[in-house]
């Protein structure tokens, strides 16, 4: 007598990574380029001890510009302030003036 068996395997199912938000890298200005009292388009710090503005660099000349495709992704962004590392929604950006925080 045989004993009959599936045809498919029961083993474990085949895992497939779930497709995260596209995480991209954005260049920040440093804090040396920065003006008091100019608005730049960027984040404040989501640090709730800095708070300062996190302003995106302009694009090189002849390069792409600062201003990826219209979907609304993530960005990882440290503060170049406090170090903070955090995801930032690029809709997310506006433009803030910037005031440096006095010692």
């Amino acid at each position: 007598m045989a004993i009959k068996r599936p045809s498919k395997s029961r083993g474990t199912p085949v895992r497939r990574p779930v497709s995260s938000a596209a995480v991209r890298h954005v260049e920040v200005r440093a804090k040396h380029q920065m003006v008091p009292g100019e608005v730049y388009e960027g984040w404040l710090c989501k640090s709730a001890s800095c708070g300062l503005v996190i302003a995106i660099a302009p694009a090189p000349e002849g390069g792409k510009s600062a201003s990826p495709e219209s979907d609304d992704h993530l960005s990882v962004i440290k503060c170049p302030y406090c170090g903070n590392e955090d995801l930032y929604r690029w809709n997310a950006r506006g433009k803030h003036p910037y005031t440096p925080k006095s010692a």
